[in-house]
């Protein structure tokens, strides 16, 4: 990324009035009250407190800020995030791409779950085992993405990718073990690998987060007992791996080529898992929600990628989620054949006293992808006079996601 581009997007963050250096080193110069949000009176509060500029402020731990008087800790959190993300971007001026490691058994479904997220479904029936490495770079969600298919087969685990593990497993920014559900009579087999795989990133203290893909949950699958069973068993097995290397818990995501929106929704966790601003969109979105009185907040793209969502529950979660991918993918074929795309998408649910309603916020990325903010609320009405303060936040994060 360039010192022009950086900038351009670095802006978003500063206030109209605010003056921006050319030089990006500089911006971490400038006071606090030039960030959006930050008023003039917390802002002399904070230089009371010797934190004179936004380089101060990302020097601060956001779990434990200090204390100033009239300032809340969520929204002093918040500001120390956000510098925190300024500078990172401003020091690494960001990588241009980021390395996805697709591994696990052969025959798990890794290459077809790459052929869904490019919409090459025709392909997915003629599909070879890898053989090797499979290198590609791919553009997910308007973002350049570096995948590495690691083909499953024996021969390649036990003789080519451990002999050399420095070459496929370092300077990792996120890995996907897939593992195939309907298949226990590997799972086993699995599991050994995935401590192989572990033990590897120890040696070589690599420390990427790792989303475990619980492929093959097809639709009517998911509805036995035996499938639940299969899935506790697998999840038993890696945590306890996982517990015994010392490393933070991994998540775990079901997905099925029959099901687009379930592959959707595993890559739009991974990518928040690599996103330096999730977390704050996600605080900003628990605001919103808090605000306006509602149940959930989600903000989705068009093609699917759920930027944060703020949820009360895991089952109103899956409702403005779910709702959501569904109407827009209407939306999209309304779209196909002409028609002129809403901004206000409303859907209303009189028998049960809630509307799931969608409003497009802004586009991201160079391929300008409308970006939608849905809730879940018994009051829907609540949103307008908030939705304008709320989407000036979330606009420079997004710019920045990755």
């Amino acid at each position: 990324m360039s010192n022009d581009e950086s900038l351009t997007k670095i802006k978003d963050f500063f206030k109209r009035t605010a003056v921006i250096p050319e030089e990006l080193s500089a911006i971490l110069t400038l006071k606090p009250e030039t960030l959006i949000g930050v008023d003039s009176i917390n802002s002399d509060k904070l230089v009371e407190k010797n934190i004179r500029t936004i380089g101060d402020l990302a020097t601060l731990n956001p779990e434990n800020p200090p204390e100033i008087s009239g300032l809340s800790f969520q929204i002093f959190s918040k500001w120390i995030k956000i510098a925190k993300v300024l500078e990172k971007v401003i020091k690494e001026q960001m990588k241009e791409q980021k390395k996805l490691l697709l591994i696990g058994l052969d025959n798990g479904g890794k290459t077809s779950i790459l052929a869904v997220i490019q919409d090459k479904f025709s392909i997915i029936k003629s599909l070879l085992p890898t053989k090797g490495v499979q290198r590609e770079k791919l553009d997910f969600f308007g973002y350049p993405i570096m995948s590495w298919d690691l083909g499953g087969q024996v021969q390649y685990r036990d003789k080519y990718y451990f002999l050399k593990p420095e070459i496929f497993f370092t300077e990792v920014d996120l890995i996907l073990y897939v593992i195939d559900t309907q298949d226990p009579d590997r799972y086993d087999e699995a599991t050994e690998y995935f401590r192989k795989v572990l033990n590897v990133l120890k040696d070589l203290e690599e420390h990427p987060p790792i989303l475990a893909v619980l492929n093959k949950s097809d639709p009517d699958i998911r509805k036995t007992l035996q499938w639940q069973k299969n899935k506790n068993e697998i999840i038993s097995k890696l945590d306890l791996i996982t517990k015994e290397y010392g490393r933070a818990s991994i998540d775990y995501c079901d997905t099925t080529i029959f099901q687009k929106e379930s592959i959707m929704q595993m890559f739009s966790i991974a990518l928040k898992k690599i996103s330096e601003t999730s977390e704050i969109v996600e605080n900003i979105l628990e605001d919103f929600t808090r605000t306006i009185e509602a149940k959930a907040a989600s903000l989705i793209s068009m093609d699917g990628l759920i930027f944060g969502s703020y949820t009360r529950t895991s089952i109103d979660e899956m409702l403005v989620n779910n709702t959501a991918l569904l109407m827009q993918t209407l939306s999209n074929f309304h779209s196909s054949i002409g028609l002129i795309r809403e901004k206000i998408i409303s859907l209303d649910f009189p028998l049960n006293g809630f509307t799931i309603r969608g409003e497009k916020l802004f586009e991201y990325s160079e391929l300008q992808i409308p970006v939608f903010l849905w809730i879940l609320s018994e009051n829907p009405e609540l949103v307008y006079e908030k939705v304008d303060y709320f989407k000036e936040q979330l606009l420079p994060l997004i710019n920045l996601f990755l």
